[in-house]
């Protein structure tokens, strides 16, 4: 009985159970990276990557596109002219000196559409003169930039006030950010001349420009029925063009219209570039009327004028004649 009872009571004993260590949980954690919106960690991804003078790329990476800027004023104009095709570099190491230009950039951002307010025309060819041609964009376009390429059809000869397609030089348009692409032709039917060369002609060069002016224009919002009267006309020449190589030229005006806008001012400023330089380079600036009324109501007050001047031509030399035999 003693045994049996001993036996039953070790049964029903409860062993506390031995505690039971537990390790941590190991996880990798990757945490999510912090959007910096225009500031990159990986410079080169973008067409252009801007540089704070005195700031260094990482060593290890090579950005071919990189454009040297001095001033958060001059980001934020590059901003509004290249959008979303440039990116902002800041090493941590001029972000520990310069904190305060790190904030500035952090508070740009890129512009919610290519209408927003944008520069005067001397501080775009500024920009634009610092400006890489933008080989990332333009290889992956339908405009020709090697040997290799195939240049575009015409651009629609409305664009440029011609009858006929023959005299159209410029090609179909590639707009990126605030600027205007087209490829050059280098043959017209209103322009010979008595001898060959290997290189673009002055005056053909002078109207492809001409004409990628009116186009800017018209693309911007001048109205077909509108036109443009020239003020100026100032061209700079750098470099021969050669006539068998893709020539592009590349275009900004701050002019925008829309079929509620008066008439006003149009400057634009045109760079003529061939094996990835610039060389030449002009700046255009005439008065946009938006309808053929206005224009043909300026081109009436124009002649008044120009028949006034004639009269007191007319009656100088008139005068003089008259003078001369008692001279």
């Amino acid at each position: 009985m003693l045994k049996q009872s001993l036996t039953r009571s070790l049964l029903h004993t409860t062993v506390p159970p031995s505690p039971i260590t537990r390790l941590p949980i190991q996880r990798t954690f990757r945490l999510p990276r912090r959007d910096y919106g225009i500031l990159t960690l990986n410079p080169g991804r973008k067409s252009f990557t801007l540089l704070f003078n005195g700031d260094r790329l990482p060593s290890q990476v090579d950005v071919p596109q990189t454009v040297i800027v001095s001033s958060v004023d001059e980001v934020a104009h590059f901003l509004l002219l290249l959008g979303e095709t440039c990116e902002i570099y800041i090493s941590p190491e001029y972000r520990q000196v310069n904190p305060h230009v790190y904030a500035e950039v952090r508070t740009l951002s890129y512009p919610v559409s290519s209408k927003d307010a944008s520069f005067d025309i001397e501080t775009a060819a500024g920009l634009m003169k610092k400006l890489p041609l933008d080989f990332k964009n333009l290889i992956k376009s339908p405009l020709a930039v090697t040997l290799d390429d195939q240049i575009p059809g015409p651009i629609d000869k409305k664009y440029v006030h011609k009858k006929n397609d023959s005299n159209v030089l410029i090609s179909e348009v590639l707009a990126s950010g605030r600027m205007l692409y087209f490829n050059m032709f280098n043959e017209t039917d209103e322009l010979t001349f008595d001898h060959t060369s290997d290189h673009v002609q002055g005056m053909l060069l002078l109207e492809a420009l001409r004409q990628t002016a009116i186009a800017t224009a018209h693309i911007q919002g001048l109205s077909f029925d509108g036109g443009l009267a020239l003020l100026n006309y100032n061209t700079n020449f750098f470099h021969y063009l050669e006539s068998s190589a893709p020539i592009i030229l590349r275009s900004y005006s701050a002019f925008t219209a829309d079929e509620t806008s008066e008439d006003k001012d149009a400057s634009i400023y045109i760079q003529v570039m061939q094996w990835g330089k610039v060389c030449a380079d002009a700046t255009l600036k005439a008065f946009a009327f938006m309808s053929s009324q206005r224009y043909l109501h300026q081109r009436e007050r124009v002649e008044k004028i120009a028949t006034r001047n004639k009269l007191q031509f007319a009656t100088k030399v008139s005068r003089i004649l008259e003078a001369e035999p008692s001279l």
